[in-house]
């Protein structure tokens, strides 16, 4: 029974999408598998947030880990948090008004996410708390 040269190629074709998906495989499950993940720091360590007494996370996005309250500078100038479900709702406000004069804010807390230390005005051009991690 003669093989043809058509056959031959089909079964080599085959062998190099199997044989391919084969060493794939360990790198297209690590894609899938990302979001279940522990997040981690830069040196490989669990990331933890100090926690406030009403059990919110602060301090800074570190490796695509974001905390409740992101620190944020006021408009006056003071140091602070804001709540990160704050700030998204108010940047999806501000890209989507068509009204040039709406002004959007968010309160700047201390770190107990309680008492407020100023505002800071929100524009459709404020950076987000994710913002700079799906680039």
């Amino acid at each position: 029974m003669a093989v043809s040269a058509k056959t031959i190629a089909f079964i080599v074709g085959g062998l190099v999408v199997v044989g391919g998906g084969f060493v794939l495989a360990p790198t297209l499950g690590d894609l899938f598998n990302q979001s279940l993940a522990p997040e981690v720091g830069i040196l490989g360590e669990p990331i933890e947030y100090p926690v406030n007494d009403a059990g919110e996370t602060f301090g800074s996005p570190i490796d695509g880990s974001v905390p409740d309250l992101i620190a944020a500078r006021s408009d006056d100038g003071v140091i602070g948090y804001v709540r990160v479900s704050e700030l998204d709702q108010q940047r999806n406000l501000a890209k989507s008004t068509t009204n040039p004069d709406a002004v959007f804010a968010v309160d700047v807390y201390e770190s107990d996410g309680v008492t407020v230390v100023g505002s800071l005005t929100v524009t459709a051009d404020t950076p987000g708390a994710r913002d700079g991690f799906n680039k």
